[in-house]
């Protein structure tokens, strides 16, 4: 898992460092106070320590993992085996929400530092003077972060847990609440991916709309939309 972690933090400092020598100018500002106001202006490239924080974060868990591997003989951090004796891949494990909790908390670091990377990439290349202007975007964008995963979260365990609430009609249907952890996490990732999309729209088009898009689409995709589906597979399943 912490593999991974380290392969899309690598790819998002790319796509980042291409972003601020691409586009960005040379003179942007570096500095905000207390106020969110504008207080200093230097190069561009100072902007390169916000995107390479989640890489270096991600490689010492990467470290970690490697050293724990070798004191272990080789057998941490290996993918977990189905009882069929397949392997499943990280990718899997975080949708279908059996990841470790260490490694959704390593990711959620990572993550978060790699979105405040986008968020003040995107103040310098919109020339933001004041941050409480794009603060709704701001806001957006770290709920859509925490609905990523926290859906993830929600996905492990046995408990007939859906977006984080209890829900009756799943408990003694262990199939029907496997497909609803599984859509649930997988609407999740795909909701918050889409609000942060949106959150970045809205401050290319200086607007709040397109945020205010993003808090609805977050509650019909992340939340009530897996409740209802695990509703009707544990009603499909009962008449199995």
């Amino acid at each position: 898992m912490r593999k991974l972690i380290f392969t899309l933090s690598a790819v998002n400092a790319v796509l980042n460092l291409m972003v601020i020598g691409i586009f960005m100018p040379d003179e942007v500002i570096t500095l905000y106070g207390p106020a969110g106001l504008a207080q200093l202006h230097g190069s561009k490239w100072f902007y390169l320590i916000y995107a390479a924080i989640p890489l270096v974060i991600s490689g010492v868990f990467r470290l970690t993992e490697i050293i724990n591997n070798k004191s272990d003989g080789g057998s941490a951090g290996e993918p977990e085996e189905e009882p069929d004796g397949s392997e499943t891949s990280a990718v899997d494990e975080f949708l279908s929400g059996r990841s470790r909790k260490s490694d959704n908390a390593d990711m959620l670091c990572t993550w978060f530092f790699a979105v405040i990377s986008w968020v003040m990439t995107g103040l310098a290349l919109n020339k933001i003077e004041n941050i409480g202007v794009i603060m709704p975007s701001i806001i957006v964008v770290m709920l859509s972060a925490f609905i990523i995963f926290a859906s993830s979260l929600y996905g492990g365990g046995d408990k007939a847990v859906i977006c984080g609430i209890e829900v009756k009609w799943l408990e003694g249907n262990a199939q029907a609440l496997k497909r609803s952890k599984r859509i649930s996490t997988m609407l999740g990732v795909m909701a918050g991916m889409v609000g942060v999309c949106l959150a970045a729209w809205s401050l290319v088009v200086n607007n709040n709309i397109p945020n205010c898009i993003a808090v609805i689409e977050l509650l019909f995709i992340a939340f009530l939309t897996p409740l209802l589906y695990s509703y009707s597979a544990s009603k499909k399943r009962s008449k199995e």
